[in-house]
């Protein structure tokens, strides 16, 4: 059955200047993939483009994935055919004026597969996203879906967060503010060593929490299979209420790496908006933005 997903996210900037970062490959690079070739004549309805890299929704090599523009309307939307890992698949842009700036929508439908090739596209198209919020809203730039491969088990999130350190790591053991950064989901956090770390729904179960060190680390172990998988977050002061973030993942499940490291991208984005703006932006839950049939 084919999966469908349709999401829009709140940008506070105005519609027209969201719409300008659509159809740019510089623009188009920091939120949505490494690079972008458009006809010479410009971006047009009956046109070509492609796009692609590493850093996309579905990584591919140049000269990208080959996609037809199906229709559009200036400065609110634009709609393209994605041949892609062999259906035809649609996706709808619209940049809608909202309260205090704008909504920016996609609809992605007919997708054959829940799986990209960095993740699950639900968490690929969140991630991606949330950035152009952030983008968009002249902030730091946040994470980009990720196709490289995940070697010895163990993959590396960076990123900067406008608070300081320990508003930060407030924010990582509060299940109310962690609820809200993963669109909803349920989280119960006993924030100690050796208390219990669990976001519902992850499939992960809980965690045990090895290591508090209020403004500077917390480490997370799960024992799966005999061994331990441990996530670690360190922060760093950056100056100027801003944080570097450091998410290491160690012995990470290879049948699970890869949605692993998406997920935790989407969280990761989503707390980095919630800190800075005190939302994550989305126009409806997680659970509401992916549907199949």
């Amino acid at each position: 059955m084919a999966l469908t997903l349709d999401m829009g996210i709140h940008i506070r900037a105005p519609r027209e200047f969201v719409f300008q970062h659509l159809l740019t490959p510089h623009h188009l690079a920091r939120w949505f993939c490494n690079f972008a070739q458009f006809d010479p004549r410009g971006p047009a309805v009956g046109t070509k483009f492609r796009f692609g890299g590493d850093y996309a929704i579905a990584a591919t090599e140049p000269p990208g994935w080959p996609c037809d523009i199906l229709s559009g309307e200036v400065l609110r939307s634009v709609s393209f055919r994605w041949p892609l890992f062999g259906a035809d698949t649609r996706v709808d842009w619209r940049a809608e004026d909202g309260s205090e700036g704008s909504v920016f929508r996609v609809a992605h439908s007919e997708v054959p597969r829940e799986d990209s090739t960095c993740g699950r596209f639900h968490d690929a198209w969140r991630v991606c996203l949330g950035n152009l919020k952030a983008v968009a809203e002249a902030r730091d730039d946040s994470l980009r879906p990720d196709s490289s491969p995940i070697g010895d088990g163990m993959f590396r999130l960076n990123l900067v967060i406008g608070a300081s350190p320990s508003k930060v790591f407030n924010a990582l053991v509060d299940p109310t503010i962690m609820s809200k950064a993963t669109g909803g989901s349920r989280v119960g956090i006993v924030p100690r060593a050796g208390g219990t770390y669990e976001i519902f729904g992850s499939g992960a179960g809980p965690a045990s929490i090895e290591l508090v060190e209020p403004g500077r680390r917390l480490v997370l172990s799960w024992p799966i299979a005999g061994a331990p998988r441990r996530l670690t977050v360190d922060l760093e002061d950056k100056g100027g209420d801003r944080s570097g973030v450091y998410l290491r993942y160690d012995r990470v499940p290879d049948n699970a790496a890869l949605r692993v490291r998406c997920r935790w991208s989407d969280l990761l984005v989503g707390l980095k908006n919630v800190l800075e703006t005190g939302e994550t932006g989305f126009t409806e839950p997680y659970e509401a933005q992916s549907r199949t049939g």
